[in-house]
């Protein structure tokens, strides 16, 4: 299967040019569901981070009525930024793009000023990303944010009698609530930034192709990836199921509705497919 980007044909290797091209690929995505699926465990945190960083709405005020799902998603953050250097992946990722982008520049037929803007995002982002040290490691030392940790993983742990601290600062001004947000999402935010730039190039580097899952199956071997991206007509009874490693992938598609006990959706199914190395 093809699937590098053409646009850069003959200016760079295939998997090279691909990065350059237009992020957003013309389709109606309210026909589609769109599935990821991650073929190193970097990008998986990268992914599970992402998520995360869509469900904390840093831009979003923090009320009594939504407090639970922020601060969810903050400790989750916190968490994951504790398992791994996420920093220093994220920095690495940038290194490397960085590079790429120097040898393309030397090439005279390549879109300079292009590469000259995506040259500045990636060098603005290691910059941002460079000075900090353990990402998170402030935010243990706050009171509130450690009292309501140990609390939030028991079963209605936050109530008012449990966390009092937390009930209180439910009731301060919203501006007061407003500056710690702000102050807690400044621990993540350049990282953030970094983060979204290296998934933004790696989404870039392949185009959309139709295939069809043969009896609801599909099963390649392919050069090393690092995402696969799926998009699924909404029409389709099913969903699908991948496995794999970055050499290898299978695509399964399950019945949303099994019937007579069978799980496998057994018609083919065509559907957009993007391999992102």
């Amino acid at each position: 299967m093809s699937h590098q980007s053409d646009l850069f044909q003959g200016i760079a290797t295939d998997s090279e040019a691909a990065m350059i091209e237009p992020m957003d690929d013309a389709i109606d995505e309210a026909y589609t569901i769109n599935y990821e699926y991650p073929l190193h465990e970097r990008v998986r945190t990268y992914l599970r981070l992402e998520h995360l960083r869509g469900i904390l709405k840093p831009d979003t005020p923090v009320t009594a009525d939504n407090y639970a799902r922020y601060f969810d998603a903050l400790f989750a953050i916190l968490e994951l930024c504790e398992r791994s250097d996420v920093r220093t992946d994220v920095q690495k990722d940038l290194d490397r793009r960085r590079a790429q982008l120097h040898v393309w520049s030397q090439h005279p037929d390549v879109n300079q000023q292009q590469v000259q803007s995506l040259a500045e995002r990636v060098k603005s982002a290691i910059q941002a990303i460079q000075p900090l040290t353990r990402v998170g490691s402030h935010l243990k030392q706050d009171r509130l944010l450690s009292v309501t940790r140990q609390r939030f993983g028991m079963p209605g742990g936050t109530c008012n009698f449990d966390v009092p601290q937390l009930h209180f600062w439910l009731h301060q001004s919203q501006q007061r609530r407003d500056d710690d947000c702000q102050r807690w999402w400044h621990e993540f935010e350049a990282l953030f930034q970094g983060l979204a730039l290296e998934l933004e190039l790696l989404r870039g580097q392949a185009h959309f192709q139709w295939v069809v899952a043969e009896g609801g199956l599909l099963q390649e071997s392919t050069e090393p990836l690092s995402l696969l991206r799926l998009r699924v007509p909404a029409s389709v009874p099913a969903y699908p199921v991948v496995s794999g490693h970055k050499q290898r992938f299978s695509v399964r598609f399950l019945s949303n509705a099994p019937q007579q006990g069978k799980a496998s959706y057994e018609s083919d199914v065509e559907f957009e497919l993007a391999l992102c190395p």
